[in-house]
């Protein structure tokens, strides 16, 4: 797979589900924030147009006619795999699922074709992607991203806008921001976005926020270990307070308990010369410190 390349306002952007009450809500918003939809899918055959915007049955007709770099797919967890199939099939290069609950193994399938399909897969469960003044592809609150110096890459959108609010607070905001989804599994790890920030001229600092489960953490800290471009990375992933506990652990983490795992983490990217915040609270002051 080539390098991730950041959109910008001109990318053009399918929206799959556009006539779903969450596709026309966040669409609409999308439209506002200044971002290119140029067509939208929908399964009713009578709907030709929506905020003036042409509506097909499917995403190959609407590929052939507009040639759309993003699609976002507003979908239930039942109909999400078929949705990200049909838009992998059709080699959009980047698809942003915002369905959440999706079963594991259809994410697992979605994963794969992904990578087959040699196209950068955002969750499921993600709110997407947000260049600041740009451009949203998703559902993401747009309007709350000051734009600013520090690229951000999340699992967990709630602790996104809060690094993002105490960026604000500290006087300094955001290049882009990424959301991979809350799930267990999700599509794209964060090596793609960080070789990505680390070429960026606009992007200064990189905040990750990781999550307890999974191993893209490990992933992240050797792939900046490796990298020759440097930039200041801070990481927090939330869960350190957890101790030893003899119930039964987290999806993923067999043997371990939350605890033991955040710490092999975290000795990986201090090996890696990352940043680690402690506390999430001191997210913005850790990521200012760096800048100064």
């Amino acid at each position: 797979m080539s390098g991730f390349v950041f959109p910008t306002k001109e990318t053009p952007i399918l929206c799959q589900g556009i006539t779903s009450e969450m596709g026309a809500v966040h669409t609409e918003r999308a439209i506002a924030y200044g971002s290119r939809i140029v067509a939208g899918t929908s399964r009713d055959k009578r709907i030709r147009q929506f905020l003036d915007i042409p509506v097909y049955q499917t995403v190959k007709a609407a590929v052939r006619r507009h040639k759309p770099k993003i699609s976002v797919i507003f979908s239930t967890p039942r109909r999400a795999l078929a949705d990200v199939e049909e838009a992998i099939k059709a080699r959009i290069p980047l698809i942003v699922c915002t369905a959440e609950h999706v079963p594991l193994h259809d994410t697992l399938k979605m994963k794969e074709l992904a990578q087959k399909y040699q196209v950068t897969l955002i969750g499921p469960s993600s709110p997407g992607i947000v260049v600041v003044d740009q451009l949203l592809a998703g559902n993401a609150p747009a309007h709350l991203f000051p734009k600013g110096n520090v690229g951000i890459i999340g699992r967990s959108s709630s602790l996104v806008y809060e690094a993002v609010q105490q960026l604000r607070q500290a006087g300094l905001g955001v290049s882009t921001g990424i959301c991979l989804g809350a799930a267990p599994l999700v599509g794209t790890s964060f090596k793609p976005f960080l070789e990505a920030f680390l070429k960026d001229r606009q992007t200064k600092a990189i905040l990750v926020v990781g999550q307890i489960h999974g191993a893209l953490e490990c992933e992240l800290a050797e792939a900046y270990r490796k990298s020759r471009r440097k930039k200041p990375l801070i990481v927090y992933i939330p869960g350190i307070s957890l101790v030893s506990s003899s119930k039964i652990p987290l999806m993923g983490t067999k043997t371990l308990v939350p605890a033991e795992i955040i710490k092999e983490k975290q000795a990986l990217l201090k090996k890696a010369k990352a940043i680690l915040v402690s506390a999430p609270e001191l997210m913005g002051q850790t990521v200012a410190e760096q800048l100064k």
